[in-house]
């Protein structure tokens, strides 16, 4: 099974990146192929609203560093995405990240990725576990990519008073289930 990973966190050794690591520990255990992309080092241009990929039911054609994702993406059972919440949301590239999916729908709004995947969402957070007021947000950014025939493997959000270990230890078992 093939896993591509978009790392959003601007630090090395933040939360939400070292979740998704223990995620690929556990499934690299099983044998899983791994491909990992950090948001901040990648040149991810913002949709241009120019409707090709609808027109044409291609995807995006903008040149940049989407064009390996997306193949990586086609390849792959699972995506994971995670992000640091900063001023109460996802951090503004993994927004654009997002946003650059458009091109997943038809022109009768229909997702065009042929295979079912999975996606995992893991998110860290200064505000305590389970802070009601930014899951609106979470579930507004994954429901992006269970539109466009993603299916919702699991969303972790690491909160500042939250056992760190445990979540990562959650993250490692969720990709040692694949």
């Amino acid at each position: 099974m093939k896993i591509t990973m978009v790392l959003g966190s601007p630090r090395e050794d933040s939360i939400s990146t070292k979740m998704a690591e223990r995620f690929a520990e556990g499934a690299a255990e099983n044998g899983h192929e791994v491909v990992t992309y950090k948001i901040n080092e990648m040149e991810v241009l913002g949709c241009q609203a120019c409707g090709c990929c609808r027109k044409y039911d291609t995807d995006c054609v903008l040149e940049d560093d989407m064009e390996g994702y997306f193949e990586d993406l086609r390849d792959s059972e699972v995506l994971v995405v995670t992000s640091p919440n900063y001023y109460s949301q996802i951090v503004g590239p993994m927004i654009t990240f997002m946003n650059r999916h458009y091109c997943l729908m038809d022109k009768d709004k229909n997702p065009r990725l042929e295979d079912t995947k999975k996606v995992y969402g893991f998110f860290a957070q200064g505000a305590p576990e389970g802070f009601e007021r930014y899951m609106p947000n979470y579930e507004w950014y994954m429901s992006m990519f269970t539109t466009k025939n993603m299916e919702l493997g699991k969303m972790l959000i690491c909160g500042g008073n939250s056992d760190v270990d445990a979540f990562l230890e959650e993250a490692y078992q969720a990709g040692k289930a694949l």
